[in-house]
């Protein structure tokens, strides 16, 4: 597959994580000016990640049945791109939440969708080729995440938290304009794929076939990815509060470490995308789990912005490894007609955790943030060795 073939749907993944990950902490910061609790700030992530969890294998499985791909991504990407920017003038916390779960909701359908649009990039199908077109997918995505924290940064120094709304806005409805530029996004459905069913099969098809998730312990790097997500999301979901109230640091230089995060994923991508072909999708995600851990520690142990780093470049590894490897061993191990839906039910069971994990750390960081980044870690850690006992290749 040729560089030019693959631009238009990697240029997408680029700018809509440098829009959207951006918005995690540009809405932390924007509640706390207007002096809204971390319960309401944690409850928010909450939302969010309920709605990513309801609509992941949704859209996966609405994919799946839809010849026109094209116009479902481009609507899925139209819609939140122009909601972000009611964000500037919400004042209410329920306004907030209101906005986070619609954008969240439409927001789910873009991992599941190109996640499957990538896994047909590959050239013959194979694990290592599967892997790698996977990871520049991740690579880019993650290149968006490093640019978006590093103009954060800089607009941090001159301008308001609501100017970046804005501004992170007009980059979110952007995103549209290259899908309509992604090559053999339609397709012609197969007999299987036409078939009439009722609401509940058509929407949750997994419910009332859930047998793929149980084919070589799958099931297992989906309670894996839960566990491990509602430890990270939790730790994280407050640190721009953390580093700022807790360690004094400056709002700029708190956006600047968590950039090195996705800087670091960007080769972690890339390196752990070759090196799965050898070392199999199953170890790639059980060190990437394990790895994950020891970022919540060092945040526990923190007493300093070196710390905070050493962290962050720990996670960014961790996060190559993880995804690309539970990405790979979902799509390695599903029924081609239900790639997109079981890469939705991976997304969904990231969010389940993204959903509950914030409001428990938002809860225990209440009494003590050391607590709150201990109890996440375990979790984190717990989930690696699941993978490891349950997963086979």
């Amino acid at each position: 597959m040729l560089l030019k073939d693959r631009l238009p749907l990697l240029t997408a993944a680029l700018l809509r994580f440098t829009a959207v990950l951006s918005f995690g902490m540009l809405l932390q910061l924007r509640l706390r000016e207007l002096g809204i609790s971390i319960v309401v700030i944690s409850a928010l992530a909450t939302v969010r990640g309920a709605f990513n969890t309801l609509g992941s294998p949704i859209w996966g499985a609405i994919s799946d049945k839809t010849s026109n791909r094209k116009l479902l991504l481009a609507v899925t990407l139209l819609i939140p791109g122009i909601l972000y920017f009611l964000y500037a003038f919400a004042q209410l916390p329920h306004q907030f939440i209101f906005l986070g779960a619609v954008i969240a909701f439409f927001g789910s359908a873009f991992q599941p969708i190109t996640m499957s649009l990538s896994a047909e990039l590959a050239e013959d199908g194979s694990v290592s080729s599967t892997s790698k077109e996977i990871s520049l997918l991740n690579a880019a995505s993650s290149l968006g995440m490093f640019l978006g924290r590093l103009l954060l940064s800089v607009l941090m120094l001159w301008f308001s938290v609501r100017s970046g709304i804005f501004l992170f806005s007009i980059i979110a409805l952007a995103v549209v304009l290259p899908v309509f530029f992604i090559k053999g996004i339609n397709r012609k459905l197969s007999h299987k794929q036409r078939e009439k069913r009722n609401i509940v099969t058509a929407f949750f098809p997994i419910v009332l076939d859930p047998s793929p998730m149980f084919k070589n312990g799958l099931w297992a790097v989906y309670v894996g990815s839960f566990m491990r997500q509602f430890g990270i999301s939790g730790s994280t979901s407050l640190i721009a509060v953390y580093l700022t109230e807790e360690m004094g640091l400056s709002k700029s230089l708190a956006v600047v470490l968590t950039a090195i995060n996705p800087l670091i994923q960007i080769f972690s991508h890339i390196y752990f995308g070759k090196l799965i072909g050898r070392i199999k999708a199953k170890s790639s995600t059980v060190f990437g789990m394990l790895l994950t851990s020891l970022t919540t520690l060092l945040f526990a142990l923190g007493s300093s912005w070196i710390t905070v780093a050493v962290a962050y470049f720990s996670l960014g590894i961790a996060f190559g490894a993880f995804i690309n490897g539970a990405s790979t061993f979902v799509v390695t191990h599903s029924p081609g007609e239900r790639r997109a839906e079981l890469l939705g039910v991976l997304r969904s069971s990231r969010s389940l955790g993204q959903m509950l994990g914030p409001l428990l750390a938002g809860i225990i960081a209440s009494y003590s943030y050391v607590h709150m980044f201990s109890i996440m870690g375990i979790a984190i850690m717990l989930s690696g060795f699941l993978v490891m006992v349950f997963c086979k290749e």
